[in-house]
């Protein structure tokens, strides 16, 4: 399987994602994946898997208010992914540039 990126960063395919992958991937962006960005992580791509697209920043909000906690909000998630926190899970995800993202 081929480790291709887009021109975004993003795998170019999704079944070469691999959690080291995700690691090395958020060490080079100077983050260290916890268990609450693999949380988010996770959601994101059951959400791909369910839609067969990543999620605006108000739908990921609602599942993961839904699905891990009901205090989870716009500052939790740019705690965790401070650049934008719907590209960032994305990537890290190994999911494609979200269309509705810059």
């Amino acid at each position: 399987m081929s480790l291709n990126l887009d021109q975004h960063g993003h795998l170019a395919n999704r079944a070469a994602w691999t959690t080291d992958w995700a690691e090395a991937t958020a060490q080079a962006d100077e983050i260290k994946l916890t268990k609450d960005h693999w949380q988010v992580i996770k959601a994101v791509q059951q959400l791909f898997d369910e839609t067969e697209d990543t999620p605006p920043m108000r739908l990921l909000i609602k599942v993961l208010k839904q699905r891990l906690d009901a205090d989870i909000d716009s500052r939790f998630l740019y705690r965790l992914f401070p650049d934008n926190p719907v590209r960032q899970a994305s990537k890290y995800a190994g999911l494609p540039k979200p269309k509705h993202c810059m």
